[in-house]
């Protein structure tokens, strides 16, 4: 099952600065690691995460596309015109000799980075004395074991995340067909340049995120640091893989712990009338994980800041003008109306001086832990524990709840306007074989990119030609040719 990577000497830039507070990022100017060589110490593997971290900043990943294209290739949002950036996504007009290739560029780096990172972890373990003082690089003082064991927990639980979304991207919904379908090739370690892995199973690639996730969840860090992974985003992400994969009963456990965890550690839900201003204010008590971006690194005309912003993707009818906009809901205010023909996306503010191209990523958030958990209470038939949890997000509507159940539709539509501009839409809808109904469109849209399900061939992505022309043993998805 574990196929590896081809060994190419890993650029690991680590864009930092100083000014935004958060000592982890104020270590040293712009850092190459080359390879398992250049780590030689504990201290060393701090600055090869700052790497990695600096690469989901990228516009090709948490920075932009990755984000972007779960919102746009759903319902609720729509490209402008059609040469608006992303616009390929909206209208479904992509093939395998179109096909963007940054995706898997992200993915390979990123992989290529971790596996050197954990190679040298290897190593390092050795020589770490679990309770001896350890300062590290940005002057916190903790033991070797727990800063070690932090680390390794967050590159783990990077790695799953990775993986995990590539497998959104080219797999089918694992519920379609039990995980039948091709992923993309699993990476986990470092080898010669000729080597030409296949593609794994959606199945296959489960596997191994459920396995990194549960050992980094077991040695994570439950004291929230900015910008770091920590205990509770891992449950957070672990609760959404098993909802992904119908493990209903393991996603409520995971998220129940989640909530008690990060509750215990000062997250909590925003009050309602916290929730429009909390955008604005990075790290606040709602955001459990949030992508770091400086004013020196960010993203900029590539960043969801500036897609969502600059009226490249707006709502639709169907859900601000027909359905938002008449309520009472809190949520609305994170819609622009300074143009009524343009109502564009609010979550990504300026914040502290920096403008709304670098503003911070939200990766994950205690509303979705709440919804996780409520979703699996529901599909379990716990009534009891499905209203527990969905009744706190559902206040932010501003109505009272009058039904004495809690059904899927329920569920899915509070996630559909809470997680709005956050790139949820459409996985929520293709893993639960909902259908996604464009009511409103550009004339350009397909037809049959207007009503679909997951037996439409193109909600999984093409292999770029360039993939399938370096490796032949890389299988294009079906629909797209050979």
């Amino acid at each position: 099952m574990k196929t590896k990577i081809h060994y190419i000497v890993a650029l690991m830039v680590l864009t930092i600065t100083t000014g935004c507070g958060n000592s982890w990022l104020n270590l040293s100017p712009n850092t190459s690691i080359d390879s398992d060589e250049a780590i030689q110490e504990l201290r060393d593997l701090e600055f090869a995460l700052n790497g990695i971290y600096s690469t989901m900043q990228s516009g090709n990943y948490y920075g932009g596309q990755m984000t972007y294209f779960g919102d746009i290739a759903a319902d609720d949002m729509m490209s402008y015109k059609t040469t608006s950036s992303g616009a390929s996504f909206y209208l479904y007009k992509y093939n395998k000799d179109n096909a963007t290739n940054s995706f898997w560029s992200v993915y390979y780096t990123l992989s290529k980075n971790i596996a050197i990172a954990m190679n040298a972890m290897e190593e390092i373990e050795m020589d770490i004395v679990a309770d001896r003082e350890f300062t590290t690089p940005g002057g916190r003082v903790t033991t070797e074991g727990e800063f070690y064991n932090e680390l390794r927990g967050q590159a783990l639980a990077i790695r799953a995340l990775a993986l995990f979304d590539m497998t959104r991207l080219y797999g089918y919904p694992y519920m379609k067909d039990q995980g039948a379908s091709l992923s993309v090739p699993i990476v986990t370690d470092v080898v010669d340049m000729d080597y030409k892995p296949s593609r794994n199973t959606v199945k296959e690639s489960y596997e191994v995120i459920l396995i990194d996730l549960n050992e980094a969840v077991s040695i994570i860090n439950e004291k929230p640091r900015d910008g770091r992974l920590n205990k509770w985003a891992v449950y957070t992400l672990l609760s959404r893989v098993h909802l992904y994969m119908g493990n209903d009963d393991l996603a409520l456990d995971a998220a129940e712990k989640g909530i008690q965890g990060a509750l215990n550690h000062g997250f909590g839900l925003l009050d309602n009338d916290e929730y429009a201003g909390a955008w604005s204010k990075p790290f606040n008590k709602e955001f459990i994980f949030e992508i770091v971006n400086l004013t020196t690194d960010s993203p900029g005309k590539s960043s969801v800041g500036y897609y969502y912003r600059r009226y490249n993707m707006i709502a639709t009818n169907k859900f601000f003008k027909n359905k938002l906009a008449k309520s009472n809901d809190v949520r609305k205010a994170l819609v622009s109306t300074a143009s009524s023909r343009r109502p564009f996306c609010m979550k990504f503010p300026e914040q502290d001086g920096k403008s709304y191209e670098d503003c911070n990523v939200v990766v994950f958030r205690m509303s979705e832990l709440y919804l996780n958990a409520a979703e699996a209470a529901v599909k379990l038939g716990n009534n009891t524990k499905a209203l527990e949890y969905f009744l706190p997000i559902y206040k932010r509507t501003n109505e009272v709840w009058q039904a004495s159940e809690v059904t899927m539709d329920d569920i899915l539509e509070q996630r559909r306007v809470e997680f709005w501009g956050e790139g949820h839409r459409f996985f929520d809808l293709m893993r639960n074989n909902q259908r996604i109904e464009r009511t409103d469109y550009l004339d350009a849209v397909p037809m049959d990119a207007r009503s679909f399900d997951w037996d439409f061939y193109r909600i999984v992505l093409p292999i770029p030609r360039k993939e399938t022309n370096l490796n032949e043993n890389i299988q294009q998805n079906p629909g797209y040719g050979d």
